[in-house]
C-alpha cells in the first residue's frame, strides 16, 4: 500500500536523486547537531522529534471550527469530532433529526456547527425556521448536496439528482407538470385510493376479528396500501399486481384456531404473503438509498454493492418490468389514450420536443428511470405517513373521538344511510379537523433538509465557506420547543425582506400532538385549517419540495379518513407504542400495533 502524501503525487524524473541529496541534507543537520551533545542528549533528541512531529500533525488534522459559530469543544480533542458520540446515539434510537436537534438545544444557539467527517468542513446546523425558509425558498447559493446525489445512483436518470440551475432538473420536472393537477388527482387517482382504503378497512377488520381483543402490526399494510397506490399512478390497469390482494386473501381465509394462544396483551403475529418479484424489488430498493447516502464513499459503496446478487435480483425487475410496461404506454398514448403517469409522461414530452423542434424521446431510459423512481419515492415516505398518524391518533384518544366527530358531521348523508362516504363525498366534504390531523403528524415527524453552500456565503452574520453542508433542524427549537432569540439584524437581506406569519403560542408543549394548532376561529364563528398558522418543513421548501405532496396528502386524507370511520382505536401496551422513529430517505416509525373495536355495522 502506497503512503499518503501531501503535495504532488507526480515523482520528478530525478525523483530519486532528489530524495537522496534531501535525506542527506537532513543527515546531515542532524549529525552537526548532535555532535555538540552528549550521548544521553543524543539519544532523547532521537526519541523526541518523531514524537513531537506526530503530536504536530495529529494537532494539524484535528477538526477546525469556523469563527464565531459555537461548537462543542470536546469534539475538537478528536480526529472523529462529534462521529462517535453521533453514532453511539443513533444506535439506540435510529433518530439522527433528533441527534441533530439535541445539539442545537444543548449549544442554546440558532446556529452551531458540528464535526462528522474527519478532514472536512464542519457541517453547519440551522435551528431557526424562518433562516431556514429563507435558505430552501430564496438563497441560490445553496444548493442539493452532492453526497445526497450520489446517495440516488440507484434511481439512475431521476430528476432530483440534478442540480436547480440544471435546466434538465427543470425539463425532468416539467414532465409531471399534469400529475398534480385536480383531474388526474380526483379522477384517476382518487377512486383507486378509495377501493384501496376499503381493502385496509376489510384487511383490518379480518385480523380485528382473529385477533379477539389482542394487539397486532399494521405497519406493513400501510407500505402495500402505498405500494399499489403507486403502481396504480404510474402504470394503471396495465400490471396486475397487487401488494394487498395476497394479504386479504391469505388473512379472510384463516381461522381463530390458527392464532396461537397468549395474554389480551400479547400481539398477534399475522402471516404475510409474499409479493410479486417486481413489488418486492420497489419496496426494498428505499434500503439500497439509505445504505449509500450514509456510507464514507457513496460511489465507491455503491459500485461495490451493485456487484452484490441481493442487488441485482432487486434492480433487474426495474429492467424487466418497465421497459414493458413503457411499450403499453407508448401504444395507449399512440392511440390517444393518457391516464397513467407514465402515459402523461410521453404526452408532455411529445409538447417540448415539438417546441423545441426535434424528435421526441419516448421509448428511453429516462421514462423509465422517472417513473420508478417516483414508485419508490411515493410508496416509501406515504406508507410511513399513515402509520404516523395512526399511532398518534391511538396516543390520543380525545383527538381521535374529536375526528370521528369531524368525519360524521361533515358526512351526513353516509350516517343517515349507514354506509361509508363515496370518494367524491369525502373529496368535497370541507373537514378542517381532518387536515389539521395530518398537518400535526407531519409536523411531530421532522426530517431535517440538507443544502450545500456553492460560494462563500454568510448565515446569520458567520462566515459559511463553499462547500459547507448546511442541515435545516426541524426537530427542535422553533418546531418542538420554544425559539430561540436571533440577532434580527443578522439575517439576510432576503430573510429580513420576507414576509413573516406571525407565531403560535410556544408556551404550550409543542412535543404534544394537538391538531387545534391548526385551526382558526373566523368572526362570524367558523372554523377553518391555516396550514400557515405555524413552521413547517415536512415536505420541504422552494422549487425543490416534495413534488407529489398533492397526491401523497389526498392517499393520507382519504385512507385514514376510512380508517377513523370504521374503527376505535383502542390503547395498547406501553412496549407496543411510543412515538420512536428511524431515519433514512424519510422518517419511518419503528412501531405501528393496533386493537381495534368497530364502532358501526355497515
Amino acid at each position: 500500500m502506497e503512503a499518503f502524501v501531501l503535495g504532488s503525487t507526480q515523482p520528478s524524473p530525478n525523483s530519486a536523486f532528489s530524495a537522496n541529496s534531501h535525506n542527506m541534507a537532513l543527515l546531515n543537520i542532524y549529525t552537526t547537531l548532535t555532535s555538540f551533545l552528549s550521548p544521553t542528549a543524543t539519544l532523547w533528541l532521537t526519541v523526541s522529534l518523531p514524537v513531537l512531529g506526530s503530536y504536530l500533525l495529529y494537532q494539524w488534522l484535528l477538526p477546525k471550527p469556523l469563527p464565531g459559530i459555537p461548537f462543542n469543544t470536546e469534539a475538537t480533542k478528536s480526529l472523529f469530532g462529534d462521529a462517535p458520540a453521533m453514532s453511539r446515539e443513533i444506535s439506540v434510537t435510529g433518530e439522527f433529526s433528533m441527534w441533530l436537534a439535541h445539539q442545537v438545544e444543548r449549544m442554546g444557539e440558532p446556529i452551531c456547527q458540528v464535526f462528522i467527517r474527519p478532514f472536512s468542513k464542519p457541517w453547519i446546523l440551522v435551528g431557526d425556521f424562518h433562516e431556514a425558509q429563507d435558505i430552501l425558498m430564496r438563497r441560490t447559493e445553496f444548493e442539493k448536496p452532492q453526497f445526497l446525489i450520489d446517495g440516488l445512483l440507484a434511481l439512475g436518470d431521476w430528476n432530483a439528482r440534478y442540480k436547480t440551475n440544471d435546466p434538465t432538473f427543470r425539463a425532468r420536472r416539467h414532465l409531471k407538470q399534469d400529475l398534480m393537477a385536480p383531474n388526474f388527482l380526483n379522477s384517476f387517482m382518487g377512486p383507486f385510493l378509495h377501493s384501496e382504503g376499503l381493502k385496509l378497512v376489510k384487511l383490518f377488520e379480518a385480523k380485528m376479528k382473529l385477533a379477539d381483543g389482542r394487539p397486532f402490526s399494521v405497519r406493513s399494510d400501510y407500505y402495500h396500501a402505498a405500494l399499489d397506490t403507486m403502481v396504480h399512478y404510474a402504470f394503471g390497469g396495465n400490471i396486475p399486481d397487487s401488494a394487498t390482494d395476497p394479504q386479504l386473501e391469505t388473512i379472510s381465509n384463516m381461522r381463530s384456531s390458527q392464532i396461537p394462544p397468549a395474554s389480551k396483551d400479547e400481539p398477534v403475529v399475522f402471516p404475510e404473503t409474499p409479493i410479486s418479484p417486481f413489488l418486492a424489488a420497489v419496496h426494498h430498493a428505499p434500503d439500497v438509498l439509505e445504505k449509500t447516502t450514509i456510507a464514507w464513499a457513496p460511489k465507491l459503496s455503491f459500485w461495490w454493492w451493485s456487484q452484490q446478487p441481493w442487488f441485482r435480483k432487486i434492480f433487474s425487475q426495474k429492467e424487466q418490468v418497465v421497459p414493458k410496461q413503457l411499450d403499453v404506454a407508448i401504444r395507449n398514448f399512440e392511440a390517444g389514450e393518457v391516464k397513467t403517469a407514465l402515459e402523461h409522461h410521453l404526452m408532455r414530452e411529445k409538447i417540448a420536443a415539438e417546441k423545441q423542434g426535434r424528435e421526441p424521446l419516448l421509448n428511453s431510459h429516462i421514462m423509465v428511470d422517472e417513473i420508478f423512481a417516483d414508485m419508490i419515492a411515493g410508496h416509501h415516505t406515504t406508507g410511513g405517513s399513515m402509520g404516523w398518524v395512526t399511532k398518534y391518533l391511538t396516543g390520543y384518544p380525545e383527538a381521535q373521538a374529536k375526528l370521528r366527530d369531524a368525519l360524521y358531521s361533515a358526512l351526513p348523508e353516509a350516517v343517515a344511510e349507514k354506509r361509508f362516504p363515496t370518494f367524491e363525498e369525502l373529496r368535497r366534504a370541507r373537514i378542517p379537523y381532518l387536515e389539521a390531523v395530518i398537518e400535526e403528524t407531519l409536523r411531530l415527524t421532522p426530517f431535517s433538509m440538507t443544502r450545500e453552500a456553492t460560494e462563500d456565503t454568510e448565515i446569520l452574520g458567520y462566515k459559511i465557506p463553499k462547500g459547507c453542508q448546511v442541515f435545516m433542524v426541524n426537530a427542535g427549537p422553533g418546531y418542538l420547543s420554544p425559539s430561540l432569540p436571533v440577532n434580527e439584524n443578522a439575517r439576510s437581506p432576503t430573510s429580513k425582506a420576507a414576509k413573516r406569519r406571525p407565531h403560535w403560542d410556544e408556551s404550550k408543549d409543542l412535543k404534544l400532538f394537538e391538531p387545534e394548532r391548526w385551526l382558526v376561529t373566523k368572526e362570524d364563528g367558523s372554523v377553518e385549517f391555516d396550514a400557515g398558522a405555524g413552521p413547517q418543513l415536512g415536505f420541504g421548501m422552494g422549487i425543490r419540495q416534495c413534488w407529489g405532496r398533492k397526491l401523497a396528502h389526498l392517499e393520507i386524507r382519504t385512507i385514514m379518513a376510512l380508517v377513523v370511520w370504521n374503527f376505535e382505536l383502542l390503547e395498547i401496551p406501553e412496549a407496543l407504542g411510543g412515538y420512536a422513529g428511524f431515519d433514512g430517505i424519510s422518517r419511518q416509525p419503528q412501531k405501528v400495533y393496533v386493537r381495534l373495536r368497530k364502532v358501526n355495522s355497515w
